[in-house]
């Protein structure tokens, strides 16, 4: 509404549905990681959820890239869990590890 869109447009531009979006403003839902960048664009940056720490770091960034955990486990060359866990604050991860996951999420930017 700050922005003067509607839902309907607002879907237009993220290409989804306006119901979609309703379930996101009520919070019944979130966003998919591929729908951020585009909320953002539309929107302005600074939307991205954020937490503490390391997990809510590694998160923020994975979704201001559009990037699901499985994408960015692959883009940085480590198992699937690992993210999860370094998203949930599962663990210490090593310093190899989390500077992969680092590395991926910044080349991640330019891809």
């Amino acid at each position: 509404m700050d922005r003067g869109l509607t839902q309907r447009t607002l879907a237009e531009r993220l290409g989804c549905w306006p119901e979609t979006v309703a379930a996101w403003e009520r919070d019944e839902s979130e966003p998919l990681a591929r729908r951020w960048p585009a909320i953002e664009a539309v929107l302005g940056t600074g939307l991205v959820p954020k937490r503490d720490g390391l997990p809510g770091w590694a998160r923020a960034a994975r979704l201001r890239l559009g990037l699901t955990q499985e994408a960015l486990a692959k883009l940085a060359g480590v198992d699937l869990r690992t993210v999860r866990n370094v998203e949930r604050g599962i663990g210490v991860p090593r310093p190899r590890t989390l500077a992969r996951i680092a590395g991926a999420l910044e080349d991640g930017s330019e891809g």
